[in-house]
């Protein structure tokens, strides 16, 4: 649960979301989420995680779940814990 949670939070403020975002929403169910913004949630995820996304990794982010499993493949939880 806390990694959805810190998925929620880092899409949230790499789009500059007002209202909540869900661990549900995706490129389709946030206006905001369009191509320029992408890169905004790719750099945001990179600064979390510590490394560079592959261009496989970059096209694959199209939802906030698989910024979750992003999150979760590379041990982010124990990252955003301390």
């Amino acid at each position: 649960m806390q990694i959805e949670v810190r998925a929620c939070a880092i899409v949230a403020d790499a789009l500059k979301m007002q209202r909540g975002v869900t661990i549900d929403d995706t490129m389709a169910t946030l206006a905001s989420w369009d191509s320029l913004a992408h890169m905004s949630v790719v750099l945001a995820i990179e600064a979390e995680i510590g490394r560079q996304l592959t261009g496989e990794e970059i096209a694959s982010i199209t939802s906030v779940q698989t910024v979750a499993r992003l999150l979760e493949a590379t041990g982010s939880s124990a990252k955003s814990a301390s």
